[in-house]
């Protein structure tokens, strides 16, 4: 009997295209999606998870990103874990369990992904994350039958994302000392002026890391290797992410109206300029609109993203959009500025691509067109799953 693949589904927003994906492909599947409690020790969980993979002939599991608990299943089962990480930052790699021969681990950042291998990662791919590129032909039958649709969500520029100014920034509700505070401001004013290259982790004293982790509550716990250095750096990350995005709005708003599609609270600020909230915008219903109706959308990569390249990209040029970006190494080694897309390292070149594509509309269209057919030919999800269990397992029968 042919063995199936379990698909751990755990909430993340693109795992209905992942499902979808592995069906298109034809591979038997069936899915599990138990809420995991604790990601080392869930008996109820691993109770219930290993009756299906012995009730139902599954041969390999895969989720998006990696769960200690499953890849301890996984071992004790003997099959395979797939998982394809697109969240950067992600504690649980930091796990003991990652050295498990039985992880199969696909990292969309490269930088990352080398990370993984170091901490002892037995099989850790660099694999950048795809776009689903019938996606498009979706968007315009809905058009078509809801002309409406096209009108709602129609603008110059739009941004989707958030401003982590909320709770989980840790940074900005910490109370650091005095010389912390400013040693942590100067570093983040600098960070903001450099694309393309993240040095906070190396600029960071041992006394500042410390005082961060403690200050923000950082620690992990049992199960999991300390990497208190990285840890810090991803929380100041969190903070110039936050300003870079409060800022390049401000900026481009001095000109333009930007559609602002966000569950965070505005500041006051952008408020006042010519920012319009338009709320929370669903995953599956709205952003796809949004994206091929916007004559610009701006992507603006969180900084704990050293190298790779967001979801967001893949997204938004699946739905033919325009998509204007901050400079990733990756985008630049995949994707081609002034054809695929446009990318920018510094905020008055991001004003002066702004300035020329929304007064260049054929070019503009080009591009996107452009961006959407190199998804189509190298980065389509269907084909990039069945990469993975290809890779991942050699012999699934």
């Amino acid at each position: 009997m042919e063995k199936k693949l379990l698909i751990y589904r755990w909430g993340s927003i693109s795992e209905p295209s992942l499902v979808e994906a592995v069906k298109e492909i034809g591979w038997p599947y069936t899915e599990f999606s138990k809420e995991m409690k604790d990601y080392h020790g869930d008996g109820e969980f691993a109770g219930e998870m290993i009756k299906v993979i012995h009730g139902q002939q599954i041969g390999a599991v895969f989720s998006y990103d990696y769960f200690p608990l499953i890849s301890m299943i996984c071992e004790i089962n003997r099959i395979p874990y797939l998982s394809w990480i697109y969240d950067c930052p992600q504690y649980t790699l930091q796990s003991e369990t990652l050295k498990s021969p039985f992880n199969y681990i696909f990292c969309f950042d490269g930088s990352y992904a080398q990370r993984i291998k170091d901490m002892g990662a037995v099989s850790c791919f660099h694999f950048p994350l795809a776009g689903v590129g019938r996606q498009l032909m979706w968007i315009e039958e809905e058009e078509r039958k809801a002309h409406s649709l096209c009108g709602k969500y129609k603008c110059d520029i739009s941004f989707v994302g958030n401003l982590y100014n909320e709770d989980k920034n840790r940074l900005r509700r910490a109370k650091l000392s005095d010389y912390a505070s400013g040693y942590v401001e100067g570093l983040v004013e600098s960070q903001l002026l450099v694309y393309g290259y993240n040095f906070l982790k190396e600029s960071l004293s041992h006394l500042i890391v410390e005082e961060i982790v403690e200050k923000c509550g950082l620690s992990l716990g049992d199960g999991y290797r300390q990497d208190a250095a990285r840890m810090a750096a991803d929380a100041v990350g969190m903070e110039v992410t936050g300003r870079e995005r409060e800022r390049t709005l401000g900026k481009i708003s001095e000109k333009y109206p930007v559609y602002f599609y966000t569950s965070s609270q505005l500041p006051r600020r952008l408020v006042k300029e010519n920012v319009k909230n338009m709320g929370y915008a669903d995953y599956q219903k709205e952003m796809p609109f949004i994206f091929h109706n916007s004559k610009i959308n701006l992507n603006i990569t969180s900084r704990t993203i050293e190298t790779g390249i967001p979801q967001r990209v893949f997204d938004i040029l699946s739905c033919g959009g325009f998509c204007l970006t901050n400079y990733q190494p990756e985008i630049d080694q995949y994707f081609t500025d002034g054809e695929d897309l446009a990318m920018y390292t510094s905020l008055e070149e991001m004003m002066d691509k702004a300035d020329y594509y929304l007064t260049h509309e054929k070019e503009r269209m080009e591009i996107a067109q452009n961006g959407y057919k190199r998804i189509r030919e190298n980065f389509e999800l269907k084909d990039k799953v069945a990469e993975i269990l290809q890779r991942g397992l050699l012999s699934f029968i």
